[in-house]
């Protein structure tokens, strides 16, 4: 059967002829259960993105209320991925330009080699943040730290999270700060970082920002770079020819990268929060109403376009380029370690996300 709709679809094992369907006959329309507006073309989609009065964030609510007193909260309110306003427009382009002037590491740092399916699935969140960490200029020793930072804050995110979630997410996220502010403080004049740090300095921008969005660079690569690599092995086990090329080309694993990041996508929708009505294909969205982007329909039906998975306009993901050769390099890593993609033919199922598409290869063993 197909979704019910779009926040079902993520999950759906085949949800693109759903998606196809929703941009070609009901580009905008209001899901009174989910009390959301659905977008769901390229052009209506980046109407929105556009617009100054959709937010990332609900006016009412800048950071997660279970979060607000505390280092968590603090960590998520700097974030300039959840920000909108003068503070993001001066601070985005900076980090974007550090992200493009960082070398990429010529020795990857991973997690262990995973033994078994539920190894794989911890394997999935972890060598994101590790590649990222790496890639930032951070030691080896300390990814193992921040994957698991990284995983506790991010369970104090969780809707169902408990007040012991809640009470490590704070903690994780002060030690989070604690080592991204620690690597600015030490960057020697001229590299990548040491940049960011001075154009910063000039634009009145401090430290502790910075240092909380590099931590935020390591928080976004987790889940996206989970779903980029668990699904690129999805397409692996069902292209036999094309896993056996890649187990021998690591430039094959980059290509599969990409072309997952294109069609078969780690993140489905996003959403924008309106502070004034927004006068839309023949509606006007009210203020205060919530719109759902799908994303991955507009990849659909824009194939080689954009990869809409990172998102576009002035919260478009600038780590796109790196999160695609990390994930690449991180399935060469599992194959020459022995993966067969085959063995995840029985699966997979995926993780009940409202946003991202991340297959959960231990529910299929």
């Amino acid at each position: 059967m197909p979704p019910t709709d779009p926040i079902q679809a993520v999950t759906h094992a085949d949800p693109y002829p759903y998606y196809r369907m929703l941009a070609r006959d009901r580009p905008l329309y209001h899901d009174p259960a989910l009390d959301l507006w659905i977008a769901s073309t390229p052009a209506l989609i980046r109407a929105v993105l556009d617009h100054s009065a959709a937010r990332v964030r609900p006016a009412q609510e800048p950071v997660p209320q279970a979060l607000h007193d505390g280092a968590a909260g603090l960590l998520f309110s700097r974030f300039v991925r959840m920000s909108d306003g003068p503070g993001h427009a001066g601070l985005k382009p900076l980090l974007a330009d550090c992200l493009l002037a960082l070398s990429p590491t010529a020795t990857p740092c991973w997690p262990a080699m995973p033994r078994d399916l539920p190894a794989l699935d911890d394997f999935l969140f972890d060598a994101p943040v590790y590649a990222m960490a790496r890639h930032l200029g951070l030691a080896q020793q300390v990814a193992p730290a921040c994957a698991r930072d990284v995983r506790q804050f991010r369970a104090a995110l969780r809707p169902a999270a408990t007040a012991d979630n809640v009470a490590a997410g704070h903690a994780a996220a002060a030690r989070l700060q604690a080592t991204l502010a620690a690597l600015l403080e030490t960057q020697a004049g001229g590299t990548p970082l040491a940049v960011l740090r001075g154009r910063a300095a000039q634009a009145g921008i401090e430290p502790d920002v910075i240092a909380a969005n590099l931590a935020g660079l390591l928080f976004q690569s987790c889940e996206a770079g989970a779903g980029l690599i668990g699904n690129t092995l999805v397409a692996l086990a069902r292209d036999p020819v094309t896993a056996a090329a890649a187990r021998q080309d690591t430039r094959e694993c980059l290509r599969m990268a990409a072309h997952t990041a294109q069609y078969d996508p780690p993140v489905h929708n996003t959403r924008r929060y309106l502070c004034a009505p927004i006068p839309l294909d023949g509606h006007v969205l009210p203020a205060g109403a919530t719109v759902l982007l799908v994303l991955a329909a507009a990849g659909i039906e824009q194939p080689g376009a954009i990869p809409w998975t990172f998102g576009a306009g002035r919260h478009a993901c600038p780590g796109h380029a790196p999160a695609i050769q990390s994930a690449g390099q991180a399935v060469s890593r599992l194959l020459q370690g022995g993966l067969d993609p085959a063995q995840l033919l029985g699966g997979p199922h995926y993780r009940p996300l409202p946003n991202a598409r991340v297959p959960y290869f231990a529910a299929a063993a």
